[in-house]
């Protein structure tokens, strides 16, 4: 963790409207760093979580000066409070801000980008990267290695990891009259959204007739396969090692969990759950949690 020296009232500005009121002296109050609960220190900022019975004692016994606390914590002799709506957000965003390095827009030399490729302004592309006939929003960040290529049309604030390939030829064939396989025509595009991540190793196929596409903040992790034709919403959470067949609806707000993988041409319902390694093979409502192989729906115990 980094350490630097941030004034509070700096923090309380940035905050802004998310304020609810503040507790305690300010005045000569600063941070140095965010820490996990066994390396919280005096200079630390730290976080209660509003889910917690006992958030009145836990925030007593904090070995931090200035905490984050929603608005039912009472003051406390010798602490600053900063009450806000969502702790564990605010410490979040205040991280982003003052801890988190800022990337420099740049394209580093070894990078290859078709001359008819469109880049947004302020992007960073990485070493060895190769973009083909693409189209890429402002602020996007390609890792170094990552390889996109043409008909892929990229929103803006995306990130993708190193090492990952997009709009790649889908995995799609059909047999001849002697029955040999041969490739189905892979013409569609990769559409992703705004503020989509890609992770390390991640594999996403462009369409074959249609398109695939990516909503807005989705966040797919590492070493993930997503194949032709898929049509996955916003805010879609795929965990690492997750393999999605093509040809599926995957609504907003889905969660798909650590080595589950989806067959084809099934419909999971809006804010659903996949659960860790369960094979999915028919559809799932929304707002339901399946788990197993096959998935098949997580009855609550009684």
């Amino acid at each position: 963790m980094k350490i630097r020296r941030i004034e509070l009232t700096k923090i309380i500005d940035f905050l802004d409207k998310k304020v609810i009121k503040v507790e305690g002296d300010i005045s000569e109050s600063f941070i140095t760093n965010l820490a996990e609960v066994e390396r919280v220190n005096e200079d630390t900022l730290d976080w209660i979580n509003p889910a917690k019975q006992n958030k009145q004692e836990i925030a007593q016994n904090s070995k931090a000066k200035v905490l984050l606390v929603d608005d039912s914590i009472k003051p406390i002799p010798g602490k600053v409070l900063i009450h806000v709506r969502n702790p564990k957000v605010s410490l979040a965003e205040i991280g982003n801000e003052f801890f988190v390095d800022k990337i420099i827009p740049s394209i580093h030399p070894t990078a290859i980008i078709d001359p008819d490729a469109k880049i947004g302004k302020d992007c960073c592309i990485g070493p060895y990267a190769v973009i083909g006939k693409a189209v890429l929003g402002e602020n996007c960040i390609i890792d170094s290695n990552v390889r996109i290529y043409d008909d892929v049309v990229m929103g803006h604030d995306c990130v993708v990891k190193a090492g990952a390939v997009l709009g790649g030829a889908g995995f799609g064939y059909e047999r001849d009259e002697k029955g040999n396989k041969f490739r189905f025509p892979q013409v569609g595009q990769l559409i992703m959204g705004d503020f989509v991540e890609v992770g390390s190793n991640t594999c996403i196929d462009r369409g074959a007739l249609a398109d695939t596409v990516i909503g807005d903040y989705t966040k797919i992790n590492n070493l993930c396969h997503i194949a032709h034709n898929n049509k996955i919403g916003k805010n879609v959470t795929i965990t690492g090692c997750v393999n999605i067949s093509g040809s599926n609806i995957i609504d907003d707000n889905v969660w798909i969990a650590p080595n589950s993988s989806i067959r084809g041409w099934v419909h999971i319902g809006e804010g659903a759950t996949v659960g860790m390694g369960a094979v999915v093979v028919k559809n799932i409502p929304s707002h339901e949690t399946w788990v197993g192989n096959p998935a098949n729906k997580l009855e609550k115990k009684k």
